[in-house]
């Protein structure tokens, strides 16, 4: 219902399982959407606590957006690197007892977004 009201992209963030990620993709005619999902799987962590996992990947995500060459939503390489970066931020994240970790930083997220982790 969300993309067919003309969001362009749905992330459901599912824990240890990783994110499902639902775009509309415009068909050669242009004329309807058709839907693409993709699941991201999250990365391998020792699980020390949960708080602010989502909080930090959403600042990943973003942060990896605000880093790509432009800001082309679009692009589904540009996106899925950004989630990338954010899967890393939250892995860095529950891999603290502390909801802000101070592993979270542009060093350790910056191999996210060329697909390493």
């Amino acid at each position: 219902a969300l993309l067919r009201a003309g969001v362009r992209h749905v992330l459901v963030t599912r824990g240890a399982k990783g994110l499902l990620w639902a775009r509309a993709a415009r068909r050669s005619s242009g004329l309807d959407a058709e839907v693409c999902f993709e699941e991201l799987p999250a990365l391998a962590a020792t699980v020390k606590s949960t708080r602010g996992a989502g909080d930090s990947f959403v600042a990943g995500a973003a942060w990896g957006l605000l880093r790509a060459p432009t800001l082309d939503l679009a692009d589904t390489d540009t996106v899925r690197a950004a989630l990338r970066a954010g899967l890393r931020a939250a892995q860095l994240t529950v891999q603290s007892d502390a909801a802000i970790s101070v592993e979270v930083s542009a060093d350790r997220l910056e191999p996210a977004l060329a697909g390493a982790a």
